[in-house]
């Protein structure tokens, strides 16, 4: 399955680059779909930054997500290569500075195996609307109450 998304953020590249290389200090705002997010790896935020993700799927249902940054260039492109509920997968953001905003890019894939193969057509249909409200509400915080604190 392979999964496009994409917001136009009206703040700079550097800001908003600096909020998904950090994305870990936004966890477990209300409201969000995830409620942990950690950088499980010492030192600064580069190739190789392994995280560790509790994804809410459905109420009171969640899932473990175990990722680790495979391309990495600042204020461009930050790339994950990931496993989830069995399943491995790949994250990019693209970055793309435009006179007023930033243009996001979101390109992501996995393909359920085993018994999830089957229910492929209500994961994707959940998948998208998750992925789709998570990157709306990093644009709204961005652009509204995050303002100052990046």
């Amino acid at each position: 399955m392979d999964f496009e998304f994409k917001a136009d953020i009206k703040r700079s590249v550097e800001d908003v680059f600096a909020f998904f290389r950090d994305l870990d200090q936004f966890a477990g705002r209300k409201g969000s779909i995830v409620p942990i997010l950690e950088n499980i790896t010492p030192g600064p935020v580069g190739l190789g930054t392994r995280y560790y993700e509790v994804v809410q799927i459905m109420p009171f249902i969640t899932g473990e997500v175990f990722s680790e940054i495979a391309e990495f260039v600042p204020n461009q492109l930050i790339s994950y290569e990931y496993t989830a509920l069995g399943m491995k997968g790949n994250l990019t953001y693209l970055f793309e500075a435009s006179s007023d905003a930033t243009k996001v890019f979101q390109k992501q894939s996995f393909m359920p195996g085993g018994i999830l193969k089957v229910l492929s057509p209500i994961i994707k249909a959940m998948f998208s609307r998750m992925a789709e409200k998570r990157l709306r509400s990093i644009k709204d915080l961005l652009e509204n109450e995050g303002a100052s604190k990046i």
